[in-house]
């Protein structure tokens, strides 16, 4: 018989964040939730207990269940789903960097995602465009390669941690008329030239985490910053020229991978609102 109990190891982890959201979280949601200010001292007391950083994503993916991520997820938004998001937020940039990449831009990229306890960054993951959102075959944004770099040009919106992130993972058109199939993921750098925040968007909710648009100009970027190397974008470019290749986008193997989170987040706000109206 499958038993879906927790493991030990599993109960300390999820009570551990448990108690890390009702002290650290809970009693300054309302403040950050009202300014609309990204909450970097939660962030960072999140950093220093070894809730945020490259070995806790190795602690909690690495159980084999798949089940860590999801409780961690719930506890963290049960205490705020705003600061939940602000601390959770790389994890999309890390999950297609971990996907897509190969083992050098695994080792650089994911780190650099996450800075370290004395100094924690962000990343940010860009696909939503004011034309495409899960309907990725409608991306305008295109990455062309010129005097062996790429140059990226686009308008993204609605991106968690946009403009503000350490590294950007943006989805671009390499071959457009290959629809998703042409498309790529590309790593930009801190301080890269010819990426800037747009509009900061005022929401309804969630507004302890960072979200806004994000243009591309002329961004420039080396060509190895293609996620997967350019051999494999080539590759998996001639298949698709030639109608055999049929996996799902770039962007979608992320989402496939973060959906289950999101589910896990949408029930510790339900936990938190069943609880608040008892």
């Amino acid at each position: 018989m499958i038993s879906f109990e927790l493991s030990d190891e599993q109960k300390e982890i999820r009570d551990w964040v448990h108690s890390f959201a009702e002290k650290e979280i809970r009693p300054v949601a309302h403040q950050y939730d009202e300014s609309e200010e990204f909450p970097w001292p939660v962030v960072k007391k999140a950093a220093e207990v070894g809730l945020y950083g490259t070995e806790f994503l190795q602690q909690t993916y690495g159980d084999g269940t798949g089940i860590m991520p999801a409780l961690v997820a719930e506890e963290l938004t049960w205490g705020c789903a705003g600061i939940a998001l602000a601390i959770q937020g790389t994890g999309l940039p890390v999950a297609a960097i971990f996907s897509q990449g190969t083992p050098d831009q695994i080792s650089t990229w994911i780190p650099a995602c996450f800075g370290t306890p004395d100094k924690p960054a962000l990343g940010a993951f860009a696909v939503t465009e004011p034309d495409a959102g899960s309907d990725v075959s409608s991306m305008k944004t295109r990455a062309v390669r010129q005097n062996g770099q790429w140059v990226i040009n686009g308008q993204k919106i609605f991106i968690t941690n946009g403009g503000i992130a350490d590294v950007h993972v943006v989805v671009a058109a390499v071959e457009p008329e290959l629809g998703t199939r042409g498309q790529a993921s590309f790593v930009i750098p801190p301080g890269t030239k010819g990426l800037r925040m747009g509009k900061k968007e005022k929401k309804m909710g969630i507004r302890a985490s960072h979200t806004a648009e994000v243009l591309l100009e002329d961004c420039t970027i080396p060509a190895e910053n293609v996620l997967g190397g350019m051999e494999k974008l080539e590759a998996r470019l001639a298949r698709a020229r030639q109608g055999t290749h049929q996996r799902s986008s770039t962007a979608l193997k992320t989402f496939e991978l973060s959906r289950p989170i999101v589910g896990a987040q949408a029930l510790g706000i339900a936990r938190a609102a069943f609880e608040f109206a008892l």
